[in-house]
């Protein structure tokens, strides 16, 4: 039997099925508050631990397959960064080495699937976000994804290309696997690039940690937060996160030198 998506989610913690009340609305600016203050929103235990336990189970017979990716990825990874010296940010590559399970590998009616398509969640990731309008992506295979990140795994400092990054942690490493990030560092006026060297030199005071847990959901600026994941250490656990993809145009789908990037990697630079 399929259960029903609403038991995904501990609905005592979290309004999606009452967005529209007194306590939903007040749930709902606190998490537009947190984004604004702070440039991330955790909403730990958000999913349930049956469902976090169901999707372990579902994703397990297909890491094996998990798609490798070992390449260079500039900071600034949707601009042109043509000329610029490697001592600056805009020239610098780091390694960016991690594996993915991508939409297409998941059946029809699992529940990571399922829950990505889901109406509901789809709203109350907009109202979180404070987005007049959003929708799921339209492309079949990076619309969701598995990352999967064993030992020597890392993704490095960088910056997203949207500013609406949705999560769900379903698996942490045991050693390693950290998210730092640093908030709004840069702007769409001023890339200050100084603080930028500080962060990637380690001389920055504005680095944080966020202290994560398997279930929780994570809402980030990451088109102005420089972030990171650090490497995983000495682990047999890999780390499992849910990467879920929106737009606030609906069916839209990425370029198709993203998509074969991860799909068919190689070892080329990332450019995009």
């Amino acid at each position: 039997m399929v259960p029903d998506l609403d038991t995904f989610i501990d609905l005592k913690r979290y309004p999606l099925m009452s967005m529209d009340s007194a306590s939903g609305h007040a749930n709902i600016n606190h998490y537009n508050a947190n984004l604004e203050d702070e440039g991330v929103c955790v909403l730990p235990g958000f999913l349930t631990a049956s469902t976090i336990s169901t999707m372990l189970h579902e994703v397990a017979p297909l890491l094996p397959n998990a798609i490798p990716r070992d390449v260079g990825r500039p900071i600034y990874g949707w601009m042109d960064n043509t000329g610029f010296p490697l001592s600056h940010p805009r020239g610098m590559i780091f390694s960016h080495k991690n594996s993915a399970v991508t939409l297409d590998k998941f059946g029809k009616t699992s529940s990571v699937r399922r829950l990505y398509f889901w109406e509901c969640l789809t709203e109350f990731v907009r109202r979180c976000l404070g987005y007049d309008s959003l929708y799921y992506m339209g492309c079949p295979h990076l619309s969701l994804e598995l990352k999967v990140m064993h030992p020597g795994d890392t993704l490095p400092w960088h910056f997203d290309t949207n500013d609406g990054v949705v999560s769900l942690l379903l698996q942490k490493a045991d050693e390693g696997g950290e998210f730092e990030y640093a908030p709004y560092v840069r702007s769409e006026d001023d890339e200050n690039y100084p603080e930028v060297v500080r962060v990637i030199d380690g001389r920055s005071t504005r680095v944080r940690s966020v202290e994560t847990a398997p279930g929780s959901l994570i809402l980030f600026k990451g088109r102005r937060c420089i972030h990171r994941v650090t490497p995983i250490g000495d682990s047999i656990k890999p780390r499992l996160i849910l990467l879920l993809s929106y737009d606030r145009t609906p069916d839209m789908r990425f370029p198709e030198q993203t998509v074969q990037a991860v799909i068919n990697p190689t070892r080329q630079l990332n450019a995009g």
